[in-house]
């Protein structure tokens, strides 16, 4: 019972942080384009990035990523809880356990 819940946690764990990172660098990658200071000459390059505008990019990134993360575990906890409560304590039972 121990090694079956210490395996979910990690399971979830791992996933929750896979998640998380997956949301968090695609937030940051779609954010960090618009730092740029456009120009409408083509003949004046854009100007540098915006230092703050990327600060705020990274930390609104994580903030998603840490959010997508934590919804991730609820739900998947959620469902695994549901599943136990709908098999109960003792396993499946009825026809579906009887067949070898």
């Amino acid at each position: 019972m121990k090694s079956s819940r210490r395996a979910l946690g990690v399971g979830v764990t791992l996933l929750s942080v896979t998640v998380g990172a997956l949301a968090s660098a695609a937030s940051a990658l779609a954010g960090a384009g618009m730092c740029a200071v456009p120009s409408f000459d083509p003949a004046i390059p854009p100007g540098p990035r915006d230092n703050v505008c990327l600060a705020l990019v990274r930390t609104l990134a994580l903030r998603v990523g840490v959010m997508s993360a934590g919804a991730t575990a609820i739900v998947v906890l959620m469902a695994v809880g549901l599943s136990r409560l709908v098999v109960g304590p003792d396993g499946p039972s009825g026809l579906e356990s009887e067949r070898p």
